[in-house]
Parts: structure tokens; C-alpha cells; sequence
């Protein structure tokens, strides 16, 4: 079973990491995968 969550993100620099800054209300949906692997797929539009 695949989970798909579609949301537009913010990419924050976090000391020498970047990280996805998802909206508010995706992060609480988000919590529940901590830890585990997931797959993630990034779309720039210009």
C-alpha cells in the first residue's frame, strides 16, 4: 500500500543540511513517519 501526500513545499538551510519545510498542517500528518525511509519526488516549476 502507497501513501501519496501532495503539498508544496520550502527548502531551508539548516546549519550545512537542507531540509523540506512542509506546510503546517502536513507536518502533524508527517510525525507519523519518523524514522522510517520514505520516498520523496521534488518538481520545480519555473
Amino acid at each position: 500500500m502507497s501513501l501519496v501526500y501532495v503539498f508544496e513545499a520550502t527548502i531551508v538551510k539548516s546549519g550545512a543540511k537542507y531540509l523540506i519545510y512542509p506546510p503546517k498542517e502536513y507536518q502533524e500528518k508527517l510525525k507519523q513517519f519518523h524514522g522510517q525511509r520514505v520516498k520523496v519526488i521534488i518538481v520545480k516549476e519555473s
